[in-house]
């Protein structure tokens, strides 16, 4: 077995953390998995400071290509016949606007903590780029894109016949959910934000609170099956209302899609999913605990290469189809996709539907996790963009910076293929 990353990793991150930014580098390994996740045993006092600690800014650059060796997994296996990503690589040879100013392309990966960038139009790529000791094999953190890779899990239980309709009741499914605030939640309640349930992602990161504890339980220490949070809080709007971004939601959709079809999450997204789409390399959720005590983080979870992460863009930019096959119903897809989906709140700029989020007015929609995950999915121009970062959770907010880049980088991409 391999160095666990207590011995190995540690002292890279808090080299990392006391040097600055990390030089690019390509041809790196793939991370080792942390001993004590493999074996079962007692996690390690280093293995738990970092697990308490990979979302500080000194760390998240490694860390989030890393993750087997932190936490708990379980493996996502691909098949034989991987989607080719033909190339027609070209430089960035393009600005965006920031407050009135040009900037060049390129500089965006500096300037909003980038680890990896890609850019693929129709079909083909043609920007590829690695820094910060990563390269075409790493595997990627996705932090909350793993919710939009749940909803396609859903999709295809729903075409399978497992999941008869998403106006279900959780309940349906899930009995041992019943006197808890998701009875009488709907799985589209939970696909749309909806639940009602009185659960916030950011009381997870506010030292002292009780969502604190509970993430030093559940994600530190594995003491508690992640689910067990929906028996540990209130109910505090009627399901279907009001919009309320919670990772727990996804995480009972999990459960939901476990006792559907009968099947663990891993095997299900490998035999019905990664291998069908083509995916070039094996993948894994992180899991709440290790082997069959863990259950995947289906709200935050999943890590891939971004090869990989392109390969998802193009399969909804295709209606679904990929690898010669359709892997998720057209329906699925329109029914995530299509409009109008109305702003999440007034004077927001972005909507939320099935677990992806849709730009009131615009065609174009996302996969978006934490601290700077994209699959950025234009269909007039036929691009799919997957970026893969680390900002700080301290630092100046980079979404708009970002999502001008992403404006630019579709009609530079356009005109690639003219």
């Amino acid at each position: 077995m391999k160095a666990s990353l207590a011995r190995v990793a540690l002292p890279l991150m808090l080299g990392a953390a006391l040097a600055g930014p990390v030089v690019a580098q390509q041809g790196a390994a793939p991370a080792p998995a942390a001993a004590e996740a493999a074996s079962g045993t007692e996690p390690s006092a280093a293995i738990l400071e970092l697990r308490r600690r990979f979302l500080d800014p000194g760390f998240m650059a490694l860390a989030f290509h890393n993750m087997d060796g932190i936490f708990a997994t379980q493996a996502v296996e691909n098949g034989q016949r991987s989607h080719a990503l033909p190339r027609a690589e070209r430089p960035l040879d393009f600005t965006y606007d920031v407050d009135g100013r040009p900037i060049p392309a390129e500089d965006v990966l500096e300037r909003t903590f980038t680890n990896a960038l890609m850019i693929v139009r129709d079909g083909k790529v043609v920007y590829e780029r690695y820094r910060n000791f990563t390269d075409e094999r790493t595997r990627f953190t996705s932090m909350s894109m793993s919710k939009s890779i749940t909803s396609i899990l859903i999709g295809i239980a729903v075409d399978q016949g497992a999941i008869r309709s998403i106006d279900d009741q959780i309940t349906t499914y899930v009995p041992e959910l019943k006197g808890t605030p998701y009875d009488g939640v709907t799985i589209r309640d939970a696909l749309e934000m909806k639940t009602g349930v009185d659960r916030s992602d950011g009381d997870q990161l506010k030292a002292g609170s009780e969502g604190a504890a509970r993430r030093e339980q559940i994600l530190v220490r594995n003491a508690l099956p992640a689910v067990d949070e929906a028996f540990m809080i209130r109910r505090k709007a009627e399901p279907g209302k009001t919009f309320d971004y919670s990772t727990l939601n996804v995480t009972i959709l999990g459960w939901v899609l476990e006792k559907a079809t009968g099947q663990p999450i891993t095997a299900f997204t490998s035999r019905h999913l990664w291998q069908p789409m083509g995916a070039e390399a094996p993948a894994y959720w992180m899991a709440d605990g290790p082997g069959a005590k863990g259950r995947p983080l289906t709200g935050m979870g999943y890590n891939a290469t971004m090869r990989d992460y392109a390969r998802i863009g193009m399969m909804m930019l295709d209606q679904g189809r990929a690898n010669g096959r359709q892997v998720v119903s057209r329906k699925w897809v329109s029914e995530t996709t299509g409009g109008p989906h109305p702003a999440i709140a007034p004077g927001a700029s972005r909507g939320y539907q099935f677990l992806w989020w849709t730009v009131p007015g615009m065609p174009a929609y996302m996969a978006d996790g934490l601290a700077g995950q994209y699959i950025y999915i234009d269909p007039p121009t036929r691009t799919v963009i997957v970026k893969l970062s680390y900002v700080p959770l301290t630092s100046r907010q980079t979404g708009e910076e970002t999502s001008a880049f992403f404006r630019a980088a579709c009609a530079w991409a356009a005109r690639q293929g003219r």
